[in-house]
C-alpha cells in the first residue's frame, strides 16, 4: 500500500490469528476503486499539493473497509494456514478453494484428495471441513495450506464508504498520525454503510 510521508492510519479493528494466517496473492490499491480526479472532487481540492498524501488516504481507507467487512476488492487467489485439519469458517471472502496441501509424517509436502474435505462457499462465511485425514508432520506449525480464489466484490455503496472515510482521514490527519480515539474508531456515517455487507464469523 502505498502511504503519503507522514501519514500512518490505524486500522479499524485487530486482526486475531486466522486472519493474520490468511494472504492474498494481489491486493487492490485504493485508485484502482476511486481516482485521485474523483476523491479531490469529493474532497473539493483544487491543487496538487496533496496529491501524494490523497492517494495514500485513499489507499488506506480501501484496505480498512475491506479488512473490516471481510471483502476482497480485486479478483484474486489466497492461502490460508492452518496448524491441523479441523472445521474453520473462513474470515474473509472465499469464492473457490482450488486445493488443500499439507505436509506428512515425514514432512514432505502432499495435496490432499478431494473426497478427504468438503465446502461450502455458497454462503458467506464460507467453511470448510474433513474427513478421515492422513496424519501430519510433528512439532511444526502451518502444516496444512488451503488455497483458492477470491472475486472482486465492490460495489456502489462501498465505494461510496472509500470515499467518506478518506475524507475522514484527510479532515483527521493529526489525530491519526497520534493515534488517537478517531484513528481507530468507524465514523457512523460509514459504519451505517458498510455494516450490511460485513461478513460475520461465528467462531
Amino acid at each position: 500500500m502505498r502511504m503519503g510521508a507522514g501519514y500512518s492510519p490505524a486500522p479499524f479493528f485487530f486482526l486475531n490469528t486466522p486472519q493474520m494466517n490468511f494472504t492474498y496473492a494481489a491486493q487492490p490499491t485504493g485508485t484502482d476503486l476511486i481516482s485521485l480526479a474523483d476523491m479531490k472532487e469529493f474532497l473539493r481540492v483544487d491543487h496538487s499539493d496533496e496529491d501524494t498524501t490523497i492517494t495514500a488516504i485513499i489507499d488506506a481507507a480501501a484496505q480498512s473497509i475491506q479488512d473490516y467487512t471481510g471483502r476482497h476488492f480485486k479478483s484474486t487467489t489466497f492461502s490460508f494456514l492452518l496448524d491441523s485439519f479441523h472445521f474453520i469458517e473462513f474470515p474473509y471472502q472465499v469464492t473457490t478453494v482450488t486445493s488443500v496441501t499439507y505436509l506428512d509424517r515425514a514432512g514432505a509436502p502432499a495435496t490432499l484428495a478431494t473426497t478427504k474435505y468438503f465446502t461450502d462457499v455458497s454462503r458467506q462465511p464460507g467453511r470448510i471441513n474433513f474427513k478421515n485425514t492422513p496424519d501430519l508432520v510433528e512439532d511444526k506449525f502451518n502444516r496444512v495450506t488451503i488455497n483458492g480464489s477470491v472475486s472482486n466484490d465492490i460495489n456502489p455503496p462501498l465505494t461510496h464508504a472509500i470515499k467518506m472515510l478518506a475524507a475522514h482521514y484527510y479532515e483527521n490527519r493529526r489525530a491519526v498520525v497520534v493515534g488517537t480515539l478517531s484513528a481507530i474508531e468507524i465514523p457512523l456515517g460509514v459504519k451505517a454503510i458498510i455494516n450490511p455487507y460485513r461478513i460475520i464469523n461465528t467462531r
